[in-house]
């Protein structure tokens, strides 16, 4: 792996991150106090589904460019034509069937927005395209200062209107004037592309050219764009496949939780797995695994325990800030720690299965993870809700840390070593999550005992995994 690639990558991705979220939670305060749990379940849906669609446009052809060391070109092109037209197409379709799939899951104002926003997929179609440009020619700096861009513009224009025009609507159309903003931004500062390519993107003869190139590729190009939908919807699975059985507030209420203890780990997973994919797909096999053994020692000392954590001081805070409003979220807080932590193991390392020319295995996996989330959520609806939510974070839990395996076993990586790795954290693991998530509900002593007392821990018998970890931030 190139290290210094990598660093520098992590370094500029995860500095701005902090800044983007700090941003963004800030704006989440006010937010959850102006706009109805309905409104936030319709725009978790709205949100949801086009990111779903916006795989369509691609056919896997994103992937295909940033694993791919000859035909750049061709296949650069083959990506933004079908991405051009395929949203042409689902945008028509969403003029007639929007309103119907907004009566599906149970919301007569999602229909109307889909029906006519379904446009935005031009936003969130190109913007994933100019973001794969970036990561292939390793302009991390870049793409990082645009995603800043993105929140600035987002976050600004919703403070001044929506606190007058409090309506999901507004929201989402606020929301995607930003990711139209970071598109914008990528456009200027990307080296542009050759004359030559910019006209052949609206020629008919190059069209039948990319036709020919995914057919030369169909098979990988299936797999992966199978994988894309199962695990978009597999990852979405408490909003598309339970808002298709409870009222959107419900869904508002997931995704105040889901936002809140996503906070930090977007930090990281976002920082890692824009800058991993790219680098891994150019890396030596031996480098690879010792580069996430490196980082899965970073997760399980630092990581999941500042996750904990956080949720326990969520628990004090919510009502601090919201009051009542939102207290039906603090369950899910802490059922999603499971969901959340465990993540940090996956989503990094996302990409092996492509990378090693394998996406048949990652294939295999969505499908018994999304067959398995949707038990979990349906048998666990005929208890309540929040059942269904901690019944999915179990599942999800158990399957990230199989895929992880699944991935370091394409890497040929020692298994042996990597469960000891994972044994011998697993006992402190533990004993974090007892102490804070069970035992403050009896005396706040507890948790701060052991917080104070892990504390002392890392920095006593830690100083290197916390050097490492501050080198990411500090040059």
């Amino acid at each position: 792996m190139h290290a210094k690639i990598v660093k520098s990558g992590v370094r500029w991705t995860l500095a701005t991150t902090i800044l983007r979220r700090g941003i963004s939670l800030i704006l989440f305060i006010f937010l959850a106090k102006w706009l109805t749990q309905t409104d936030f379940g319709i725009y978790r849906s709205f949100s949801a589904i086009l990111a779903l669609l916006t795989y369509l446009t691609h056919f896997g052809l994103d992937y295909l460019f940033l694993i791919s060391k000859s035909k750049e070109r061709i296949n650069f092109l083959a990506l933004l034509q079908t991405g051009l037209f395929v949203s042409a197409v689902i945008t028509i379709l969403l003029i007639f069937f929007g309103k119907t799939i907004g009566t599906y899951y149970n919301s007569a104002e999602l229909g109307r927005i889909l029906t006519y926003g379904g446009g935005l997929i031009f936003v969130e179609s190109l913007r994933r395209i100019a973001r794969v440009y970036a990561q292939k020619r390793f302009q991390f700096k870049e793409l990082a200062i645009a995603e800043t861009l993105n929140v600035f513009i987002y976050s600004l224009l919703c403070l001044g209107i929506i606190y007058f025009w409090r309506k999901a609507w507004v929201y989402i159309l606020l929301f995607y004037i930003g990711n139209l903003g970071e598109l914008i931004y990528l456009c200027i500062k990307l080296p542009p592309l050759p004359a030559t390519l910019q006209k052949q993107v609206f020629s008919f003869k190059w069209l039948k050219h990319s036709c020919a190139y995914f057919k030369r590729n169909f098979q990988f190009l299936g797999i992966v764009s199978t994988i894309n939908l199962l695990q978009s919807y597999s990852i979405n699975a408490p909003v598309l496949f339970l808002g298709t059985m409870v009222e959107p507030a419900l869904m508002g209420v997931y995704f105040f939780a889901s936002q809140l203890i996503a906070i930090p780990i977007g930090m990281l997973n976002t920082s890692l797995s824009q800058v991993f994919f790219p680098v891994l797909a150019q890396s030596e096999t031996a480098a690879s695994v010792s580069g996430i053994r490196h980082y899965t020692t970073i997760v399980l000392k630092i990581g999941i325990p500042a996750l904990i954590f956080y949720a326990l001081i969520l628990q004090y805070l919510v009502p601090l800030i919201w009051g009542d409003k939102w207290l039906s979220a603090l369950p899910l807080v802490l059922y999603l720690v499971l969901f959340y932590g465990t993540s940090m193991l996956h989503n990094p390392i996302s990409g092996i299965p492509y990378i090693c020319r394998k996406p048949q295995w990652e294939l295999l996996w969505n499908i018994v993870t999304l067959g398995l989330r949707i038990i979990a959520l349906f048998l666990g609806m005929k208890v309540s809700f929040a059942f269904a939510i901690l019944l999915f974070c179990i599942v999800s839990a158990f399957m990230h840390l199989a895929f992880y395996y699944l991935s370091l076993t394409l890497l040929k990586a020692n298994l042996w070593q990597i469960t000891i790795d994972l044994i011998s954290n697993l006992p402190v693991l533990i004993l974090i999550a007892f102490g804070c998530l069970y035992l403050w509900k009896f005396s706040v002593i507890f948790p701060l005992l052991t917080f104070v007392g892990y504390g002392l821990y890392l920095f006593l018998a830690e100083k290197d995994t916390l050097k490492e970890v501050l080198s990411l931030a500090i040059k």
